[in-house]
Protein backbone atom coordinates (compact mmCIF):
# COMPACT_ATOMS: atom_id res chain seq x y z
CA UNK A 1 0.00 0.00 0.00
CA UNK A 2 3.00 2.79 0.79
CA UNK A 3 4.43 1.58 -1.91
CA UNK A 4 1.37 2.47 -3.98
CA UNK A 5 1.07 5.53 -2.51
CA UNK A 6 4.39 6.66 -3.54
CA UNK A 7 4.13 6.22 -7.13
CA UNK A 8 0.90 8.31 -7.02
CA UNK A 9 2.42 10.74 -5.38
CA UNK A 10 6.02 10.15 -8.05
CA UNK A 11 3.12 10.48 -10.83
CA UNK A 12 1.22 13.64 -9.53
CA UNK A 13 4.91 15.30 -9.43
CA UNK A 14 5.83 14.51 -12.93
CA UNK A 15 2.66 15.77 -14.03
CA UNK A 16 2.98 19.29 -12.30
CA UNK A 17 6.86 19.17 -13.41
CA UNK A 18 5.25 18.98 -16.91
CA UNK A 19 2.14 21.55 -16.86
CA UNK A 20 4.58 23.76 -15.11
CA UNK A 21 6.90 23.55 -18.20
CA UNK A 22 4.17 24.08 -20.58
CA UNK A 23 3.56 27.64 -18.63
CA UNK A 24 6.95 28.37 -18.12
CA UNK A 25 7.36 27.69 -22.15
CA UNK A 26 4.52 29.48 -22.76
CA UNK A 27 5.99 32.55 -20.57
CA UNK A 28 8.63 32.70 -22.86
CA UNK A 29 7.08 32.50 -26.31
CA UNK A 30 4.41 35.34 -25.00
CA UNK A 31 7.06 38.48 -25.55
CA UNK A 32 5.69 39.65 -21.90
CA UNK A 33 7.55 39.95 -18.75
CA UNK A 34 7.20 37.23 -16.43
CA UNK A 35 5.23 40.08 -14.04
CA UNK A 36 3.27 40.76 -17.40
CA UNK A 37 2.20 37.21 -18.19
CA UNK A 38 1.67 36.40 -14.49
CA UNK A 39 -0.73 39.20 -13.69
CA UNK A 40 -2.40 38.11 -17.23
CA UNK A 41 -2.84 34.32 -15.83
CA UNK A 42 -3.83 34.67 -12.43
CA UNK A 43 -0.18 33.43 -11.01
CA UNK A 44 1.39 34.93 -8.44
CA UNK A 45 5.06 35.39 -9.51
CA UNK A 46 6.79 33.56 -6.37
CA UNK A 47 4.75 30.50 -7.16
CA UNK A 48 6.29 31.07 -11.06
CA UNK A 49 9.61 31.29 -9.85
CA UNK A 50 9.37 28.72 -7.44
CA UNK A 51 7.98 25.85 -10.44
CA UNK A 52 10.59 27.44 -12.81
CA UNK A 53 13.54 26.54 -10.00
CA UNK A 54 12.02 23.30 -10.12
CA UNK A 55 11.65 22.29 -13.86
CA UNK A 56 15.02 23.48 -13.76
CA UNK A 57 16.15 21.03 -11.47
CA UNK A 58 14.70 18.27 -13.05
CA UNK A 59 15.40 18.70 -16.36
CA UNK A 60 18.38 20.79 -16.39
CA UNK A 61 19.96 19.71 -13.84
CA UNK A 62 20.47 16.27 -13.28
CA UNK A 63 21.79 14.49 -10.68
CA UNK A 64 25.95 14.00 -11.14
CA UNK A 65 26.84 10.37 -12.37
CA UNK A 66 30.48 8.65 -11.53
CA UNK A 67 32.25 8.03 -14.78
CA UNK A 68 34.79 5.53 -14.49
CA UNK A 69 38.52 6.62 -16.24
CA UNK A 70 41.04 4.70 -17.34
CA UNK A 71 44.11 6.65 -16.93
CA UNK A 72 47.16 5.13 -19.03
CA UNK A 73 49.99 4.30 -16.52
CA UNK A 74 52.62 6.67 -17.59
CA UNK A 75 56.37 5.06 -17.51
CA UNK A 76 58.43 6.41 -14.93
CA UNK A 77 61.35 5.82 -17.20
CA UNK A 78 63.24 8.12 -20.11
CA UNK A 79 63.36 6.27 -23.04
CA UNK A 80 65.90 7.77 -25.87
CA UNK A 81 66.21 5.73 -28.92
CA UNK A 82 68.97 7.19 -31.48
CA UNK A 83 69.73 4.83 -34.76
CA UNK A 84 68.00 1.50 -33.70
CA UNK A 85 69.24 1.78 -30.25
CA UNK A 86 66.87 2.15 -27.47
CA UNK A 87 68.27 2.86 -23.67
CA UNK A 88 65.75 3.11 -20.81
CA UNK A 89 66.62 4.87 -17.87
CA UNK A 90 65.08 5.64 -14.79
CA UNK A 91 63.27 8.85 -14.27
CA UNK A 92 65.12 9.76 -10.96
CA UNK A 93 68.48 10.09 -13.27
CA UNK A 94 70.90 12.49 -12.05
CA UNK A 95 70.47 15.70 -14.95
CA UNK A 96 74.94 15.40 -15.45
CA UNK A 97 74.46 12.16 -16.40
CA UNK A 98 71.55 12.02 -18.49
CA UNK A 99 73.21 15.68 -20.06
CA UNK A 100 76.86 13.57 -20.71
CA UNK A 101 74.95 11.05 -22.22
CA UNK A 102 72.81 12.70 -24.70
CA UNK A 103 75.58 14.76 -25.61
CA UNK A 104 77.80 11.23 -26.34
CA UNK A 105 75.34 9.81 -28.79
CA UNK A 106 74.22 13.17 -30.24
Amino acid sequence: MATEATAITAVKQEVRLREWSAQIEAQQASGLTVLQWCAENGIKPKTYYYHLKKVREQFLNPSPSIVPLNVPRQSSDIRIEKNGLQIALPADIAPDTLLALVQTLC
